[in-house]
């Protein structure tokens, strides 16, 4: 009994040594400015909407312990969940799951996106099961909102309103 075991476990190392994991992140929304003197005038643009077509999109990861099986490794970075506030569930699980939620609706969210020309995803509502075995779990999600896009982009100085005994007076920044 003690060599099968042995065996087994070995086997189960050797099987996990030899699996190969590649990850691929798409990001989207970001425009970081790492100079602290640099002064920029906020972009602002048009986002357009298809409401006439819902994207869908879904996903599912494999975890036995704590070790991920299965799953898609391309995932949208950037995706943020109106449901996750502070004193939302998710904030006070275990980080671990936490994550495994995150990965498996951000790989649902690429999903959506991809093949398709949309810059975002618009009002994203998400399914989210989780099966638990033994020693085992699987996580889907799928997701379905509209696809959008930004179009027109540009500055507008920003302007300082003082409002004075219902009178307003307009400063532009300089």
């Amino acid at each position: 009994m003690g060599k099968k075991l042995f065996y087994l476990v070995l086997l189960g190392f050797i099987t996990i040594s030899f699996h190969s994991c590649v990850a691929t992140n798409k990001g989207y929304q970001s425009s970081p400015v790492l100079a602290r003197n640099v002064d920029l005038d906020p972009i602002k643009a048009d986002i357009i909407v298809n409401e006439k077509e819902k994207l869908k999109g879904e996903s599912s990861s494999s975890y036995f312990l704590i070790f991920r099986t299965g799953g898609d490794n391309t995932f949208a970075d950037g995706i943020y969940y109106s449901a996750e506030t502070s004193s939302s569930v998710f904030s006070r699980m275990n980080p671990f799951k936490a994550k495994r939620l995150a990965e498996v609706r951000g790989a649902a969210a690429y999903n959506a996106l991809k093949g398709s020309d949309y810059d975002v995803l618009v009002h994203p509502n998400y399914s989210i099961t989780v099966e638990n075995y033994l020693i085992a779990k699987k996580y889907r999600a799928t997701v379905e909102g509209y696809g959008a896009k930004y179009t027109n982009f540009r500055t507008e100085k920003q302007k300082v309103i003082i409002t004075n005994n219902n009178n307003e007076y307009v400063f532009p920044d300089k």
